[in-house]
C-alpha cells in the first residue's frame, strides 16, 4: 500500500472537529495495514507534525485559543508493532504543542504505554 493510500496528502488536515465539550479534535485517519518501514514511520511523523505544527498557526489561533486539543490518531487495523512502538513515544511530543494524545485501533480507542 502506498504512503498516500496510507496516510492521504501528507500535507492535508483530515477531519478537524469542535465537541460540544468544547474541545477541538483532529483526527489523522491511517487506513489499511500500517507497516513499520522506516518509509511509513517518517511518513506518520511528517503527518503528525503538520497537525500539530497546524495548531501552533495563527489562523488556529484565532478561531481555538484557549481550546482543549486532541489529537487521535485513529488506525482502521493493528498496525506493525514498530508503529506501536513510535506512537508510544509520541504522548510527550504532543504535549510539547499543549495537545492531548489518543490512538484508536479498529474503533476502540488504546492507551499505549509511554516509552
Amino acid at each position: 500500500m502506498s504512503i498516500e493510500n496510507m496516510f492521504g496528502d501528507l500535507d492535508k488536515i483530515d477531519i478537524l472537529a469542535e465537541t460540544k465539550a468544547g474541545e477541538v479534535v483532529m483526527v489523522l485517519v491511517c487506513n489499511g495495514f500500517i507497516d513499520g518501514s522506516p518509509e511509513t514511520q517518517k511518513a506518520l511523523l511528517d503527518k503528525m507534525e503538520g497537525y500539530l505544527n497546524h495548531t501552533q498557526s495563527e489562523e488556529f489561533q484565532k478561531e481555538y485559543g484557549g481550546w482543549p486539543v486532541i489529537l487521535r490518531v485513529t488506525l482502521g487495523r493493528e498496525p506493525d508493532e514498530h508503529i506501536l512502538a513510535l506512537l508510544s513515544k509520541c504522548p510527550a511530543w504532543a504535549a510539547d504543542y499543549g495537545v492531548k494524545l489518543e490512538i484508536e485501533i479498529g474503533g476502540n480507542q488504546v492507551r499505549i504505554v509511554e516509552s
